[in-house]
Parts: structure tokens; C-alpha cells; sequence
């Protein structure tokens, strides 16, 4: 698969790199990582050159620390493509799982990629993400292209696909940084790409574990969630787990329409 692959890590995510390595080593995916920025370094000028501050300001609790340091490690990838001039690269967090056949249907996808694109490979909803029956492009056997109905839906940046026209309007219009990494529906909004589309069934799947890179924060509540987590404290993990999942399955239907909306779920 002759296409660059960046990985968003944690430098410190060890248990995650090794699982990552193994799992795409044995898939014969060649990769690179990228150490994600950790927002909680970041210091208040930094903090004030990368963002609008009048965004931060508006919703500390959605644009959090972790939050601006996810989006500048995208942003960062989107920059190292444009300065190879490299004509579309996939970008993961680390927490994905690939298809078996992951290689052979991406190679199948790249001649309907559009100039300007970017093509999700794993996205949640909070409603059944709905994607327009009339858009459908097959380019594998069962594995269909489609557009979205309400770009104020699909979320997630795991794993897409996204071209160099798409990494320079992307730049020019997200940043300053006013919105996360996966705010899809207000990138298409401030023509920040052409064209977006999913790529359905998934290519892609997360492992059930709670983000390191993108919202996990270093208050009481972050660092006890994580003391939880990693001591695994009965019942409560379990208990959280649980949670995890039931949200994990809501987030994840998909339903086939007829056509685009204008409208928004409240």
C-alpha cells in the first residue's frame, strides 16, 4: 500500500504502541508515528497562538487542553503532508483496529478519491449517522462510499483518509483552532474540504478503552478516572465499562436515507 500512515500517540503510550506495532506489523502495515501534543504542557502563549481564545473561552469544557493538543497533532500532519507534497495520507489515533483486508479495499477506494476529500474510515454519531442512499459509490465488494445527509453528525478522527487539497484548505480555514479535531460539520462549513464521505461498512474499529489523546484531563476527576481504569477497581470499572459500551453501540448506528437535510438533530 504505497500511501503514508501516520499514527497520533502519546509518547508515554507504551501498552497502546506495543499493541498498535503488533497489530499493524502483522496486517503488513507500514506506519509512522507521531507523538501527539499533550495540551496539558502547553504553555498560556502557546495556548493563545494556536487558538481563537474567544472560542476557548466560550466552552472551556469542550475546548479543554487535551482537546487543542489533539487538534494541533492533526493539524501538524496536515502541514508534514503538504511539505512532502504527498498527494493524500491516512491518519490514526491509537486506539484503532483495522480491517483483515484493510490494504486491499484502500487500494480499491483510491481511484474515486476526489481532489479535495476526505474520507472518514471510522465515525460515531450521537443518532444513527445518516447517509444518502442516492450518493453510494461501490469500489470493493460490499464496501459502498457514501455522503452524509447532516454534516453536524459524523464525529470521530481516528482513521480517515485525507488528500493534499484537503490539508492546505483545512489549514487555511481551522486554524486559528476554534473548534476540536473532529468538529466535521463546522470544517464543511468554513470550506475547510469539498467533499466528505464515509466509507461503510467501517474499515476501521476502536478497542474499548477511554482516550489518552484526546479529552482525558489532569483534574481530580481525570486522574482519578484514570486511577480507576488502570487498577481496574471493582465494581466501578466494570461499571464504566459498561457505560462505555452501551454508548459505544448507540453511537454507532447508521441508517440509509433518500436524500440530504437542511436540518440538525437538537
Amino acid at each position: 500500500m504505497n500511501i503514508p500512515v501516520f499514527v497520533i500517540s502519546l509518547k508515554g503510550s507504551s501498552e497502546r504502541r506495543r499493541r498498535l506495532d503488533e497489530h499493524f506489523n502483522k496486517m503488513g502495515i507500514a506506519f509512522e508515528w507521531y507523538d501527539a501534543i499533550y495540551g496539558k504542557e502547553l504553555s498560556e502563549k502557546e495556548i493563545e497562538a494556536s487558538c481563537n481564545m474567544e472560542a476557548v473561552n466560550r466552552a472551556p469544557n469542550w475546548l479543554t487542553r487535551s482537546a487543542i493538543g489533539c487538534a494541533l497533532s492533526h493539524i501538524n500532519i496536515y502541514k508534514e503532508i503538504i511539505r512532502r507534497q504527498a498527494p493524500y495520507a491516512i491518519i490514526f489515533e491509537d486506539d484503532v483496529v483495522i480491517n483483515k483486508d484493510f490494504q486491499k479495499h484502500i487500494e480499491a477506494l483510491l481511484p474515486q478519491l476526489k481532489k479535495n476529500e476526505i474520507i472518514s474510515l471510522f465515525y460515531q454519531s450521537w443518532y444513527p449517522l445518516e447517509l444518502v442512499k442516492e450518493s453510494a459509490t461501490e469500489f470493493d465488494k460490499n464496501y459502498k462510499l457514501y455522503e452524509v445527509a447532516d454534516m453536524v453528525q459524523p464525529i470521530s478522527a481516528a482513521a480517515y483518509l485525507v488528500t493534499l487539497d484537503a490539508c492546505k484548505t483545512l489549514i487555511a480555514s481551522i486554524v486559528p483552532i476554534s473548534y476540536t479535531a473532529d468538529s466535521w460539520g463546522e470544517f464543511k462549513k468554513n470550506a475547510a474540504f469539498d467533499s466528505f464521505r464515509c466509507v461503510y461498512p467501517r474499515l476501521v474499529d476502536v478497542v474499548d478503552a477511554k482516550s489518552t489523546i484526546q479529552y482525558l484531563e489532569d483534574d481530580w476527576k481525570g486522574k482519578l478516572m484514570k486511577w480507576i481504569d488502570n487498577n481496574k477497581v471493582f465494581p466501578v470499572y466494570q461499571y464504566l465499562r459498561y457505560k462505555r459500551k452501551k454508548s459505544r453501540q448507540k453511537m454507532m448506528g447508521v441508517k440509509i436515507v433518500d436524500k440530504k437535510t437542511n436540518t440538525s438533530h437538537a
